[in-house]
């Protein structure tokens, strides 16, 4: 019986310590070299900032293949509401702990932040706007000549699928925020 044990604790000393080591030091070493540090950080904001207030319109729609809604660009000039996030918007007459949307940061009008939205190729073309922090995406479909506004839909990857929020950009804007219940 004490061979059969030691035998165990053998192989568990052997096999399962030293690679608990290796990852643990292989973190310890990539996170040191990925801390960004107190000047990096507040360069990289600032650049986030700066794609935030000026659109790069014509990048982002040879990006999305097709012409942004008027009202999503105008969406942009209110640098209050696009530099806001963490908030729940829910339609009017609805039961905000059924019905509300969260909103947990908007997304910059720049191909290179447009790259790190989903693919809406299963859902037809468009351009997202804003992120619920958890790799859901609110977007609105682009087309061939510009319109005046479009619909609103959150393309969710878990589960997978695509649904409409509401019948305008200008309607989803309108909704009231709520408090967090």
């Amino acid at each position: 019986m004490w061979e059969t044990l030691a035998t165990i604790c053998s192989i568990f000393l052997i096999t399962v310590v030293p690679a608990i080591l290796i990852l643990w030091l292989r973190d310890r070493i990539r996170g040191r070299r990925a801390r960004e540090s107190d000047p990096e950080r507040q360069l990289r904001l600032q650049a986030w900032r700066q794609r935030m207030i000026h659109p790069e319109i014509e990048e982002v729609e040879e990006f999305c293949e097709g012409k942004i809604p008027q009202r999503l660009i105008a969406m942009y000039s209110d640098h209050e509401l696009i530099l806001s996030g963490d908030f729940k918007v829910c339609p009017p007459g609805k039961d905000p702990t059924k019905d509300s949307w969260w909103i947990g940061d908007f997304v910059p009008l720049a191909a290179q932040d447009q790259r790190l939205t989903c693919d809406l190729t299963e859902f037809g073309k468009g351009c997202c706007f804003a992120g619920d922090g958890m790799g859901n995406f609110y977007w609105v479909p682009v087309d061939v000549e510009r319109k005046s506004d479009a619909a609103v839909y959150f393309a969710c990857h878990d589960p997978w699928g695509n649904e409409k929020v509401a019948e305008s950009l200008d309607e989803f804007l309108s909704w009231p925020r709520v408090a967090e219940l």
